[in-house]
C-alpha cells in the first residue's frame, strides 16, 4: 500500500511539471500551392507586457520559414528600412486590409502577420514559461488567408524548456513544420 501511495504521489508530482500545448490551425492547401511565393514576415504585434516579444518571436518565425520552406523571403532589414521611410505604422498590423497594403508596398505576394499574445513566466512553484502566438499568411493578389495558426504553450523544467526563448523557438518551429507539411 505504501509503495502504491508513493507511486501515485510521484506521478502527480511529475504530471504537474509537464508542459501543455493548445493549437488551432487552418490551411487553404490548394491556394497555398498555387505558385512560388515571395514572402515577408511583418513584425508581430506585441500584446504582452514583455518588451520586444513581438520582435523576438518574429525573428524566430522568419528563421524557421527560411530553414523549412522554399519561399523567397524579403530580408527583414530591407523590410524595416522600407517601412521606416513610409507612412505605414507596422506595429499595428493585425487586420487583413492593413497587411495587404503593406504587402503591396513591399512588392511581395504573401504577407505573414500576427501577434504575440503571451510571453511571460507563470507564477507558481516554478516559474514556467508561457508563450502564445497567432499568425496568418495572406495571399496579396487574392486577399485570401492561406494559413492561420494560433498556439499557446506552457513549458516546464521537466520537459527541458526552461526559457521563454526556447519555448518560443519550439513553437515557431512546430508552426512552420505544420505549414511546410502542406506544401508540395
Amino acid at each position: 500500500m505504501r509503495r502504491v501511495m508513493c507511486l501515485v504521489i510521484l506521478s502527480l508530482f511529475l504530471a504537474s511539471g509537464c508542459g501543455t500545448v493548445q493549437r488551432t490551425t487552418a490551411v487553404d492547401q490548394v491556394q497555398l500551392n498555387s505558385r512560388a511565393r515571395k514572402v515577408v514576415v511583418l513584425p508581430l504585434v506585441n500584446l504582452t507586457s514583455m518588451p520586444n516579444a513581438g520582435r523576438i518571436v518574429g525573428e524566430l518565425l522568419s528563421t524557421e520559414i527560411i530553414a523549412q520552406t522554399d519561399f523567397r523571403m524579403l530580408e527583414r532589414s530591407e523590410m524595416m528600412e522600407h517601412l521606416a521611410s513610409g507612412k505605414i505604422e507596422v506595429e499595428e498590423v493585425l487586420e487583413k486590409s492593413a497587411a495587404a497594403k503593406v504587402g503591396r508596398s513591399l512588392g511581395v505576394d504573401t504577407v505573414i502577420y500576427g501577434a504575440v499574445t503571451e510571453y511571460r513566466y507563470k507564477k507558481g512553484v516554478d516559474e514556467d514559461p508561457v508563450v502564445g502566438i497567432t499568425v496568418k499568411m495572406l495571399d496579396i493578389p487574392e486577399t485570401r488567408i492561406l494559413w492561420a495558426e494560433s498556439v499557446t504553450a506552457t513549458g516546464s523544467m521537466y520537459t527541458g524548456r526552461t526559457s521563454l526563448s526556447a519555448l518560443a523557438h519550439m513553437l515557431c518551429a512546430d508552426m512552420v513544420r505544420t505549414l511546410a507539411s502542406k506544401l508540395k
